[in-house]
């Protein structure tokens, strides 16, 4: 309203005063502010329509250079090897850390958090004295809460955002204590996970670790079918979800390993949006549309001469088109099969390509939390 009013005043001005030729330039449109002559002109504002779309690269860089005394080393030298530090570290760590200053697991983070990285935490739900089975059950029914509370208050004291995946690839069937199939399976599993997570996230919200972002990351695909089932199956993976104001980010895990799982080779979209994958990067991106997408990990086996090359130039490019996808962690490990981007010249070639390109970040920006306590109420909120 105050612009429009300058502009009849000069406009009026112009007219009284039209044997001067300087006058036109007296009117300002709203698309072009004023310079105030005591102040100087003001600083012109970058055109950002056309800027890349930021890009969290992150990286898990295995068992040994996740030590307290390795991980802030390995971090830069990963970003020399690369080109890019990675703005994300994964490690994994269980209910049994120590977070605080002086714990084994508290020196992991704060060692990350000193070469500029963003901890990404993969929470393991086991702890001393936690039942043999129905691990989803006692975390529901209190039996952990002494230790997430610890851990909480240990997270809190980092500083800094620490992203959490709590219980990861629960919809998978290799034995982890808190995937469905180990607490009832078609009788109640994904309820179990999805009511753990709660437990968890409100004792974190009770503490004050409000620097946690919570990132919810199943197994690509249905582990039980390796087909397209959907919703009809009780593994599937929505099934698990805790719900939005108790999640801040989506995503999956997926890795191409054919010797290692006896599997066809498959490019990055057959892996994470195939029939065998149940199409789930489509459906998190329908399902969760305020959700942004990280890829908590990834990676590929070599295969024939230039394969796997070619399987991280397609997996960025596949990426960063997709506009949901913020990120992804790549699993820079020699574990069931070499995963690691220098597994072979042409695929640290690769990646360093992918690197390169323009909006890839060495610092994170999170979202801000998904779940806000209602004043006076106790409730949670979606915002």
């Amino acid at each position: 309203m105050q612009s429009n009013r300058r502009n009849l005043a000069g406009a009026l001005a112009c007219a009284l005063l039209a044997a001067l030729s300087a006058c036109s330039d007296s009117v300002t449109s709203s698309s072009e502010p004023s310079i105030d002559a005591r102040k100087g002109p003001k600083t012109p504002v970058a055109d950002t329509s056309t800027a890349p779309r930021p890009f969290y690269q992150g990286a898990y860089l295995g068992t040994d250079n996740s030590r307290p005394e390795r991980i802030a080393a390995a971090i830069r030298e990963f970003g020399q090897l690369t080109g890019r530090q990675p703005s994300l570290v994964k490690t994994f760590h269980s209910l049994n850390c120590d977070f605080g200053a002086g714990g084994w697991c508290g020196q992991v983070l704060r060692q990350a958090a000193s070469t500029g990285a963003t901890n990404y935490v993969a929470l393991d739900l086991k702890w001393t004295g936690a039942p043999a089975t129905g691990l989803l059950q006692a975390i529901a029914a209190g039996q952990a809460d002494a230790r997430i509370t610890a851990v909480a208050q240990g997270i809190k004291s980092v500083g800094g955002v620490v992203m959490m995946e709590p219980g990861w690839e629960m919809n998978g069937d290799w034995d982890y204590a808190w995937q469905g199939m180990m607490n009832g399976g078609d009788a109640g599993g994904p309820a179990r996970y999805a009511a753990a997570w709660r437990r968890i996230v409100d004792i974190f919200r009770q503490v004050g670790a409000t620097n946690v972002r919570w990132v919810f990351n199943p197994n690509v695909g249905n582990a039980l079918t390796n087909t397209a089932s959907g919703a009809s199956n009780w593994n599937w993976y929505a099934n698990y979800y805790p719900g939005d104001a108790y999640v801040d980010y989506v995503g999956a895990h997926g890795f191409n390993g054919p010797s290692v799982w006896n599997t066809k080779w498959q490019d990055f979209a057959t892996m994470t949006d195939g029939a065998a994958a149940d199409r789930m990067l489509s459906d998190l991106a329908a399902r969760y549309p305020t959700k942004p997408i990280i890829i908590g990990e990834f990676a590929s086996q070599e295969g024939a001469a230039g394969a796997k090359a070619q399987w991280i130039a397609d997996a960025y490019a596949k990426m960063r088109a997709n506009p949901r996808v913020v990120g992804a962690v790549w699993f820079n490990a020699n574990k069931e099969a070499d995963w690691r981007v220098e597994s072979s010249p042409a695929s640290l070639q690769a990646f360093q390509a992918a690197m390169a390109q323009p909006g890839v970040q060495t610092a994170f920006a999170p979202v801000a939390p998904s779940g806000t306590r209602i004043a006076g109420e106790g409730k949670l909120a979606s915002n």
